[in-house]
């Protein structure tokens, strides 16, 4: 949500930056400040398909296969945008918990599927009912409010 207005305030902020930091800037923290990229980032990530209630994931699926080849192929994008580490030890679900964590959210542990020999944790996303959306509503009116 508001994502369209991102572009905008990562171009202030750099303004900002660059005026009060006469024109010198640490780009670590820079690069936290701004974020279109981390958001960019959790898209080219398809982070969003881990927040499809309903579904449950195994770290064998192939979509978390997926994820974490590609995490680990970005991992210094990732570590320079969003400010955490990832890595090959890592499990599959421990590096979508790591991303998700970034959103303020996480899969939820639901049980274990298979045989004895075989057998998997299961998660599944679990929307939070911690009222976010009237939060997020409030901001999104203001924020269009400003730029009408």
């Amino acid at each position: 949500m508001g994502r369209e207005h991102l572009t905008e305030r990562d171009a202030k902020r750099a303004k900002s930056r660059i005026e009060t930091g006469e024109s010198a800037i640490w780009k670590p923290d820079f690069n936290r400040g701004q974020l279109l990229p981390a958001v960019l980032l959790l898209e080219e990530l398809n982070i969003r398909y881990f927040l499809q209630a309903g579904i449950m994931f195994r770290g064998s699926d192939v979509e978390l296969q997926n994820l974490k080849a590609l995490a680990v192929k970005h991992r210094y994008f990732i570590r320079d945008y969003l400010g955490v580490s990832v890595s090959e030890g890592l499990s599959e679900i421990a590096i979508a918990q790591t991303l998700l964590s970034k959103l303020g959210l996480k899969l939820t542990y639901v049980g274990r599927m298979g045989s004895r020999e075989k057998r998997e944790r299961v998660y599944q996303f679990i929307e939070p009912k911690d009222e976010r959306d009237v939060v997020y509503q409030q901001w999104q009116n203001r924020v269009v409010g400003v730029h009408q």
